[in-house]
């Protein structure tokens, strides 16, 4: 409840903003225009769903990293990147909907969720080379096909306009350093060219804590003295020995952004995207000491009562290890504008390649063997669309798309686990690929009394071929499976008056199950993980109403929605001794509601307020029905975000806030708070100020964590954090 108090009184002040009197065309604007809604531009307020924009000016106040860290402060979008630039799969999704999988992530109309887990690489993502982020919340597979439950998240790229020439350098906290550089130029009046280039590295900080269970058996090793006392997500008492290290992560981006105009009414475009990024561990800390008071990683501690914790080197390290993955997009575009058709066309390869190390359950850091993960991921993609005007009150939106991934990965074994070169042999394989064909057809239809109607529909058909995983000499070949979905999609948008904006919407969506779900078997310890190429796709229903209200000559927008969303068929792992079976085992409902406050009082200012509050239930869970019930897991029941950008004269402040509520790890929803493998409630508060120096230079400094918030997301949450970077500019 102190929390919605909190909200409201962040909101009043926003109101109470507006006794200064708006001035001159401003750098903000809360009168946005979007694609991602209908696949073709219309205004944010005028869109059959919640859409929202993030700016190019946004993204360069704010000073995020990633891209990822720059949706942390739009309604509903949970956002898990734990551990900084050392995370090696960040995750964002929509509405309740936890996983990357249930949310669609594009770069410029191209899916960027891939074909074997459907996560989405974004470490290796240019972020400099971003015009704006447009995220439509909602059902959007009626348009978009698979992937797309909780909503759709657009990336779109910045071309060039004229010569501009840009380098900036950083550094920061935990020996952070960054740098970038981009050259952009009108060679003719028909061609452009961008070309970037980002990096950044961080020695990183001990985000993985190592814990040792309670015995009441006193080992036969030395004796020694250090550490705490700890709990469990679980709740049971443990001990807390040392850390993992410094987990130390680098990103490196190459952007390219080209044009080409033959005519008036027709573009073609070309993009290409280099990334990669890796990460890894440095030596473990212990916090023991022997008895000659020397750091020590072997021996037991007496903790009373007959209780002990006994610790050895490989503790530290045990499924520890290095990763490195790499990331190459090409697309090419063309666009057309007819008499009164417009053709969109694009094409698109991508080719995924990674591999990861973990220490065996022997060994120390120095010496320890291990195996090594290695795949590669092929995916072409293409799209052809066409949408024109019919008649005086129609707009048709309709087209094709094509989508295929070839996937393989093979295991081995590693005499030394930080060393990726030192195979000894091979020990397992996963093979698959996949094939995705949809057609689609949307009706924007203008009725009378400011009405509008939108109606589409979706037809997809998949199939999965060449499946084979195990053990060498024991591969299990998988059928070939295939499947199809419809996805209706019924939108009503009403304008009673003006800057009143109400809508419902009714809309089905779908993910299939990817070649990780289909095809990957393996095994883990005593742990044996089996796929299931019989699986049925996951299935979302949802319904919506909503309002978008403008005050202030529109200078003031306040946006209202609430959501009921219904999943079938969840695809989830299910443990039964040592196996752990992928199955379609759950339903589960998930009402939202969702506020928003924007808001320009004056000239150079934009405030922002938001709230998501999500109640889910689990509703049949035919292997586990002990949970039915239960909220869902991995989704906060409450997320709020405020802040504020000022720009004036040759200075700009920005600053936000970011409440994250409750979010269980367990499907019995007993796991408790503030611990490590937990997800706390908190604040955090950043700030980052610039300042430009003369006409070609800017200064900018940040802090992270302002108030030095101790929490766990999952892993240890980073402390206070500092950056400071210069930028010049031609």
């Amino acid at each position: 409840m102190k929390f919605c108090k909190g909200f409201a009184v962040i909101s009043a002040a926003i109101l109470l903003a507006f006794g200064a009197e708006a001035q001159e065309k401003d750098i903000f604007t809360l009168e946005e225009t979007a694609i991602t809604a209908t696949r073709t531009e219309i205004a944010v307020e005028d869109a059959p769903a919640s859409v929202s924009v993030v700016t190019q000016e946004e993204i360069k106040s704010l000073g995020a990293t990633t891209l990822d860290e720059v949706l942390r402060h739009e309604a509903g979008v949970i956002l898990r990147r734990d551990k900084g630039i050392a995370m090696a799969t960040p995750r964002v999704s929509l509405r309740g909907l936890g996983g990357d999988s249930r949310t669609l992530v594009m770069l410029d109309g191209m899916p960027l969720n891939d074909g074997y887990s459907s996560g989405v690489t974004w470490s290796q993502l240019g972020i400099e080379n971003v015009e704006r982020i447009e995220i439509t919340r909602g059902p959007g597979s009626a348009l978009y096909g698979g992937n797309a439950l909780g909503g759709v998240i657009n990336i779109i790229t910045k071309k060039p306009s004229g010569r501009e020439i840009k380098a900036t350098v950083g550094a920061g906290s935990d020996n952070t350093r960054k740098y970038s550089a981009s050259y952009g130029d009108m060679f003719t009046d028909k061609f452009g060219m961008r070309i970037g280039f980002e990096h950044e590295k961080s020695d990183g900080y001990p985000a993985t804590t190592t814990r040792r269970s309670i015995t009441t058996t006193q080992p036969s090793t030395d004796e020694l003295t250090g550490g705490y006392p700890g709990k469990s997500a679980s709740g049971s008492d443990t001990y807390i020995v040392g850390d993992a290290g410094d987990n130390w992560g680098e990103r490196n981006n190459v952007n390219l952004q080209s044009y080409f105009t033959p005519d008036a009414s027709s573009m073609i475009t070309f993009n290409a995207q280099w990334g990669r990024h890796e990460y890894g561990y440095d030596r473990p800390h212990t916090y023991l000491t022997d008895s000659n008071g020397n750091p020590s990683y072997s021996g037991y501690v007496d903790l009373g009562n007959g209780r002990y914790a006994s610790v050895s080197p490989n503790n530290f390290i045990y499924y520890m290890g290095n990763g490195d993955e790499e990331y190459t997009s090409l697309a090419l575009m063309y666009d057309k504008e007819f008499e009164n058709i417009v053709l969109n066309a694009k094409v698109g390869y991508s080719y995924k390649t990674k591999w990861y190390t973990t220490a065996g359950s022997s060994g120390t850091y120095d010496n320890a063997a291990g195996s090594l993960t290695d795949s590669d991921l092929y995916t072409w993609y293409t799209d052809v669309q066409l949408s024109g005007n019919i008649g005086q009150k129609h707009k048709l939106t309709g087209g094709m798309t094509y989508r295929t991934n070839d996937f393989e990965q093979a295991g081995y074994s590693l005499s030394f686990y930080r060393d990726e070169d030192s195979k000894t042999s091979k020990n397992e394989i996963t093979e698959g690929k996949d094939q995705y064909y949809g057609v689609y057809i949307q009706d924007e239809w203008t009725l009378p009394a400011s009405f509008t109607l939108f109606t589409g529909i979706r037809y997809d058909y998949w199939s999965a071929s060449d499946g084979k995983a195990g053990q060498i000499g024991s591969e299990e070949t998988f059928s070939e499976p295939h499947d199809d979905a419809f996805s209706p999609k019924v939108a009503l948008v009403w304008n009673p008056i003006e800057d009143t904006v109400l809508r419902t919407s009714y809309g089905t969506a779908f993910r299939a199950p990817n070649i990780y779900d289909m095809y990957r078997s393996w095994r883990s310890g005593t742990t044996n993980y089996h796929s299931n190429p019989n699986l049925k796709p996951e299935k979302l229903e949802s319904w919506e109403i909503g309002a978008d209200q403008f005050f202030f000559n529109k200078k003031l927008k306040v946006s209202a929605t609430y959501y009921n969303s219904e999943i079938k068929d969840a695809i989830e792992r299910t443990n039964s001794g040592s196996d752990r079976y992928t199955d379609n085992v759950g339903k589960a409902s998930i009402d939202g509601f969702e506020l928003a406050l924007e808001a320009q009082p004056v000239k150079g200012l934009k405030l922002w307020a938001n709230g998501s509050w999500v109640n889910s239930e689990v509703l049949e869970n035919k292997n586990k029905p002990e949970i039915e019930g239960k909220e869902l897991t991995d989704v906060p029941d409450v997320m709020y975000n405020v802040g504020g950008i000022y720009k004036w004269r040759f200075l700009s402040i920005a600053l936000d806030g970011n409440y994250q509520g409750r979010i269980y790890t367990s499907d019995m929803n007993d796991d408790i708070n503030g611990v490590y493998a937990s997800y706390d409630e908190r604040w955090i508060w950043n700030t980052r100020i610039t300042a430009e120096v003369g006409k070609h230079v800017e200064v900018s400094g940040a802090v992270t964590n302002i108030f030095d918030k101790e929490y766990f997301d999952y892993y240890v949450g980073r402390e206070r954090s500092y950056m400071l970077e210069l930028t010049a500019k031609f």
